[in-house]
C-alpha cells in the first residue's frame, strides 16, 4: 500500500505493509522495530494469518508522542 490517504478508514486489523504505512514507516523499518521489541508483535488471526490491532499501534504512537514531550528541545533555548 503506497498511499494511506486513498483508504477512507483503516481496518481494525492491519497486515504488515498496512501497519507500517499506518505508522509512516517502511516495511523494513517496521520489521526491525518489531524484531527489536520496540513495536508490538502481530496477533494470530486465522490459520497462519497474523496482523496488528490498530489500537495497539495507536497506543504505541501515543506513547512515542508523550515521551517526546519530555525531551528538551535545543531550539527552545535559542
Amino acid at each position: 500500500m503506497k498511499d494511506g490517504a486513498a483508504m477512507p478508514g483503516w481496518p481494525l486489523f492491519l497486515r504488515r505493509e498496512m501497519a507500517a504505512a499506518f505508522l509512516g514507516l517502511s516495511p523494513a523499518t517496521f520489521d526491525n522495530a518489531v524484531k527489536d521489541g520496540l513495536l508490538p508483535r502481530a496477533l494470530p488471526l486465522v490459520g497462519s494469518v497474523k496482523a496488528w490491532h490498530r489500537a495497539d499501534l495507536e497506543a504505541w504512537a501515543e506513547d512515542r508522542r508523550a515521551a517526546s514531550e519530555n525531551v528538551p528541545n535545543e531550539w527552545d533555548a535559542a
